[in-house]
């Protein structure tokens, strides 16, 4: 979470050249109070990422804008497979190698989605619920409670991110025609051309593209491959 985070303020500090208020870092990572962003400043702080000027406001650090990301040569898997081939049995290595590399890979999909989300002053959750909002088809609306069955997350955080979205104007409240009592929420013109403008970053960026790259052969069988690998993890009991 701290790479996204350091992303997303890297990405800011690029398009608007200032580090944010506490409460403008809560916003931006999407935190609910000023207290959880000044416990992810202070990490940073530590990291020397951020630092504090004279006057006690936040600046860039000495490893600001750096690579979050750590080496991701063959050479220090090889080097971590042959510590691990002497402790664990061959089928326990095997399984070690394969989640760090879905470990390095993810964690370089999320750092580039929060960058392209922050280039629009968004974090990658409230992206999201506008991606599913218009993959809803038209009208492009949807329950809070449908999203959150769709992110598997409270209620609560939901509302978090809708409110955050509403107050921009990128979504708004309509009737539920299916029942008086409710109410349903819509991306705006706004949000849609917001939206648009992010899928046009997206077509030239590595983290979302990169499937592309590989042959077909290759992309039907990590296709297939990470499908049979989420559905073994889905039928584990979940007190196991």
């Amino acid at each position: 979470m701290i790479d996204a985070c350091r992303a997303a303020l890297e990405a800011h500090h690029a398009r608007h050249g200032t580090i944010p208020s506490m409460a403008g870092l809560a916003r931006l990572w999407g935190y609910a109070s000023k207290s959880s962003a000044a416990r992810r400043v202070g990490e940073l702080v530590e990291a020397g990422v951020l630092a504090w000027s004279a006057d006690r406001r936040l600046r860039p650090g000495p490893a600001f804008h750096s690579s979050p990301l750590p080496p991701t040569s063959d050479a220090g898997l090889d080097e971590a497979m042959e510590r691990w081939s002497t402790g664990y049995d061959g089928e326990l290595t095997r399984a070690y190698m394969m989640t760090v590399r879905l470990l390095r890979l993810a964690r370089s999909i999320e750092i580039g989605l929060a960058r392209t989300a922050a280039s629009e002053g968004l974090t990658a959750g409230e992206v999201l619920v506008l991606d599913t909002l218009f993959r809803a088809g038209p009208p492009h609306r949807l329950a809070p409670t449908a999203l959150k069955k769709h992110f598997v997350i409270s209620l609560a955080g939901v509302a978090k991110r809708l409110e955050r979205l509403l107050a921009l104007g990128l979504i708004e409240r309509v009737p539920n025609p299916d029942d008086r009592r409710g109410m349903l929420v819509q991306l705006t013109q706004n949000g849609i051309a917001l939206l648009q403008r992010l899928v046009e970053l997206d077509r030239h960026s590595s983290h979302i593209m990169w499937p592309t790259a590989l042959p077909g052969q290759d992309y039907r069988v990590m296709l297939d491959a990470l499908q049979a690998a989420q559905a073994l993890i889905d039928a584990e009991p979940e007190d196991q």
